[in-house]
């Protein structure tokens, strides 16, 4: 769900007013708002539950429920039931170009809604995630462990053009952050502390035969992109907990558990290309 943008400046709050009981027609007439909608836009209703699933992607945020914030998201409703309904009229969803986006957010929003039902009605048993545990403790207890920082790139000469600007003496946090398609960008390219068994061959290779502080000497490509790697450090292997593992196996169960679930519908598909 998309949140709206919201301040909670003086011009935030006095936006705050008690909305009716009757909201009005374009004619001036009145008329009651149905069950369970929080206003009409043109006899048009808008319920009431689009203003609690905002208010809580919200919270989730961090922000704080209020009377401020619940009336901005009503009037931001509100307002995009106005265009959508001036979108309509106009006939701008009727275009191929139009149709064609509809059908790829509509089957987007399927598919989430497919996979989220599937995992909740098969959740990962707490004793998977221990044997999953056990199992990978097994493998790791001999080997070193590297502190990697990383930089993705879609193509090879922004990769290049990166790598120079590096070799010059640019700060690699800094250009993590402004270049890297990976997540670890939000961190600075810090991926943390890895096991080769834990990322692709193709930069594990690479990984264990560089000292530390260096950069890999070239553009690594893999399906994410040209990556970049500095190893910061090296230490034997360090065991976390059960419990400071558990997100990450559950995680990689989850992605494994879907990716599986796709398979077997598509090999029972009938598809022709």
């Amino acid at each position: 769900m998309q949140t709206f943008p919201y301040a909670s400046s003086v011009a935030a709050r006095a936006l705050l007013v008690v909305l009716p009981l009757l909201v009005f027609c374009a004619d001036g007439s009145a008329q009651t708002k149905p069950p369970g909608a929080f206003a009409t836009v043109n006899g048009v209703s808008v319920p009431q539950s689009l203003i609690d699933q905002n208010v809580k992607v919200n919270i989730a945020q961090g922000q704080k429920d209020s009377p401020e914030l619940r009336q901005v998201i009503q009037d931001e409703l509100v307002n995009r039931e106005v265009l959508a309904q001036e979108s309509t009229r106009l006939g701008l969803d009727k275009t191929p170009e139009a149709q064609a986006q509809w059908a790829q957010v509509r089957q987007t929003f399927m598919v989430e809604l497919l996979l989220n039902d599937y995992m909740l009605r098969n959740p990962i048993a707490e004793a998977i995630l221990k044997a999953e545990y056990d199992r990978q403790m097994a493998l790791m207890k001999d080997q070193q462990q590297y502190h990697l920082s990383l930089i993705v790139t879609p193509t090879e000469d922004e990769a290049k053009a990166v790598l120079a600007r590096l070799r010059k003496g640019e700060v690699f946090s800094k250009l993590a952050s402004e270049k890297s398609l990976d997540p670890s960008k939000k961190d600075g390219g810090n991926v943390g502390w890895v096991v080769p068994a834990q990322i692709l061959p193709a930069i594990s290779n690479v990984m264990v035969n560089l000292a530390k502080g260096a950069l890999s000497a070239a553009p690594i490509q893999t399906p994410a992109g040209w990556n970049l790697i500095r190893l910061e450090d090296i230490r034997p292997f360090k065991a976390s907990t059960f419990d400071e593992a558990k997100n990450d196996i559950r995680q990689m169960l989850v992605q494994k558990q879907r990716f599986e679930y796709v398979k077997r519908l598509r090999d029972n598909a009938k598809v022709v290309q």
